[in-house]
């Protein structure tokens, strides 16, 4: 049931994670759910959201989440009603996780309260071929996530993505089914 990945981010914090959160990070098999799924208000968002290949709006998307081991870490696939958003994750010298999703790398700084899981952006990089250019706060992309247990068979999962000058741009959330944890 462990991810080795987000093991090493917690350290000693992993064993305090609810065991259904840990359950949904760990490797292999298909996490199933139902999410709502917005798009900020504006046209501007709306049409980067879409070129960006980010879900569309829906109140009830059927979702599948893979985890599958990928070195140096882990690559996420999350199916949306049948679209494909593929990240991969990784630890980074520093101790944070960085995502990549296209061009851009985010790194965070993970956090367990009460068992439950909060993502805290700290940083973010626009790749361009081998380049990593830093961005400033005013200038990147900025997600908000977080992951609650709900002492049933779920996990509950909200993610925001919201981009200076523009707004948000797509906010998701709903629960993953965590059928099959093992006592």
């Amino acid at each position: 049931m462990d991810s080795e990945l987000y093991s090493q981010l917690l350290q000693k914090d992993w064993l305090s994670l609810a065991k259904n959160i840990r359950w949904v990070h760990s490797i292999g098999g298909e996490k199933t759910g139902t999410f709502r799924i917005t798009r900020g208000p504006g046209w501007l968002a709306r049409q980067l959201a879409r070129w960006s290949g980010l879900p569309t709006e829906t109140d009830a998307a059927d979702i599948r989440l893979r985890i599958i081991p990928d070195a140096p870490g882990e690559r996420w696939e999350r199916t949306f009603d049948g679209l494909i958003l593929v990240t991969r994750q990784w630890k980074e010298s520093d101790g944070l996780l960085v995502e990549r999703f296209r061009d851009w790398e985010l790194s965070f700084k993970l956090r367990v309260q009460e068992g439950n899981l909060f993502y805290h952006q700290s940083g973010a990089r626009l790749c361009v071929g081998a380049w990593r250019i830093p961005m400033p706060r005013a200038c990147a992309p900025r997600v908000d996530a977080k992951e609650t247990a709900d002492g049933g068979p779920h996990v509950f999962v909200s993610v925001t993505v919201t981009l200076p000058f523009v707004g948000p741009l797509v906010s998701y959330e709903g629960l993953l089914s965590v059928k099959g944890v093992p006592a």
